[in-house]
């Protein structure tokens, strides 16, 4: 389960490492993740996981669409996600464990595949509609999480995003 790497996450680094969620809301942090994301190609190999490339962006699409009204993922949140797991993984943790169970909507089964071009632009749109949606009020529930202000928005982008890029070595 997600207990055992959020424990093991939490025991490694007990606080936060200078990751502020209004830094993801700049323009530095949009080229940044663009040109992060636009060295992805098909051929990426990942350093861990069993995702493909073009998997990890529909998965990053699922996940970071779904807050701006992208896509309509159910609700999956329960007391201890909105709190506890929330509270560790939003603002305790600076990087995102390996070995986290999924909301089942961010799941992908192995032998689904998906557009790469396709994938990779909606991502690109995606991203630059985030770091523009400063108000709380331009975000979506999270599907584990619920209700979330942009401060934590971003934490969370800024740390899922990179967990994913890192994967495929960008």
């Amino acid at each position: 389960g997600s207990t055992l790497p959020i424990l093991i996450a939490t025991l490694k680094e007990p606080f936060v490492k200078g990751i502020r969620g209004k830094d993801f809301f700049s323009e530095e942090m949009l080229n940044t993740l663009t040109n992060r994301v636009n060295s992805i190609t098909p051929q990426s190999k990942r350093q861990w996981g069993t995702m493909s490339p073009d998997q990890m962006l529909h998965h990053l699409n699922l996940a970071t669409g779904s807050a701006l009204g992208y896509f309509n993922l159910p609700d999956e949140s329960y007391l201890m996600s909105r709190t506890i797991s929330k509270w560790v993984l939003v603002d305790l943790l600076s990087e995102q464990p390996k070995g986290l169970l999924l909301p089942l909507t961010f799941k992908i089964p192995p032998t689904q595949h998906f557009d790469f071009g396709y994938e990779k632009k909606l991502l690109l749109e995606i991203i630059n509609k985030a770091c523009n949606s400063i108000s709380t009020s331009d975000w979506c529930p999270h599907p584990l999480f619920g209700s979330m202000s942009s401060n934590e928005w971003g934490r969370l982008y800024t740390t899922h995003i990179d967990y994913h890029l890192k994967q495929f070595s960008a």
